[in-house]
């Protein structure tokens, strides 16, 4: 069976080999931080957030204003928010994660999520379908930070964003103002993944940036990029395993400790 390679060792890879034979060679993990906790949090929000959307929606059983549909998804997301802090709540507390700015961060992630489901639950509603017929007939459907894994390609990742409709398009959501080519790889990496897991050809991405998005074509090229990359991974020594050329990298690296 092959070692499972996550899609952002890929992308990592392309930043600094170096750094990926660190981790997944000799073993040397990263201290866990407050932003490594917050993330696990989060994650553990959105997946329930998810799981839950669909008796949500099949409650809904007559029309509704937009306002209100937001209303309703707004707090299911504080509920499991607050639920999730308190079975981790040691756990946050040890890493100083406040309440207040973890539920706010939270709902900045969330609040675009949310436009796009209400806006489709509308589009449906105007169609006069309702309950279960209204998630049946729900499109396009988004599901947010969604974890996929395929022993067959030896791949796993997390994507931002799955929007859901007569075809599968992941999206990958930055914060920067800048497009590289590791966002392509990465986006090649999630359609292998939704290929396996949906058994449908998937040949368009989506990175969103600051507001802005831009289509990017999921080529054969790219996707066994992907592949390659993630064999040279599992193949990774010491000798193949070089230093990056610019060591401006190294200066914020967690493992710049334990590499030598």
């Amino acid at each position: 069976m092959k070692k499972i390679i996550n899609i952002t060792d890929i992308t990592e890879y392309l930043y600094c080999p170096r750094k990926v034979y660190l981790k997944l060679i000799k073993g040397i993990k990263s201290p866990p931080t407050q932003r490594m906790i917050n993330g696990m949090l989060r994650h553990k929000v959105f997946d329930i957030f998810n799981k839950n959307e669909k008796p949500l929606i099949e409650e809904i059983k007559e029309k509704i204003e937009e306002k209100e549909i937001r209303k309703e998804y707004e707090t299911l997301l504080d509920d499991i928010s607050e639920c999730v802090l308190a079975q981790n709540y040691s756990l946050a507390s040890k890493f100083g994660i406040d309440k207040r700015d973890f539920l706010k961060s939270v709902k900045e992630t969330m609040n675009p999520e949310i436009s796009l489901r209400t806006k489709s639950v509308i589009s449906v509603l105007e169609k006069g379908f309702y309950g279960k017929e209204l998630w049946i007939n729900l499109s396009p459907r988004y599901q947010t930070e969604v974890k996929l894994e395929s022993l067959d390609l030896g791949l796993k990742g997390r994507v931002d964003r799955i929007q859901f409709s007569d075809s599968i398009t992941p999206y990958e959501i930055k914060t920067r103002d800048k497009i590289y080519d590791s966002d392509k790889i990465q986006l090649a990496g999630y359609a292998l993944l939704l290929e396996k897991e949906f058994n449908k050809e998937i040949n368009l991405g989506i990175v969103e940036f600051l507001g802005q998005q831009q289509e990017i074509e999921l080529t054969k090229e790219l996707k066994d990029q992907v592949l390659e990359i993630a064999e040279k991974i599992r193949n990774l020594t010491e000798e193949n395993a070089k230093f990056p050329s610019n060591f401006q990298k190294c200066v914020n690296c967690e493992l710049k400790e334990n590499c030598s």
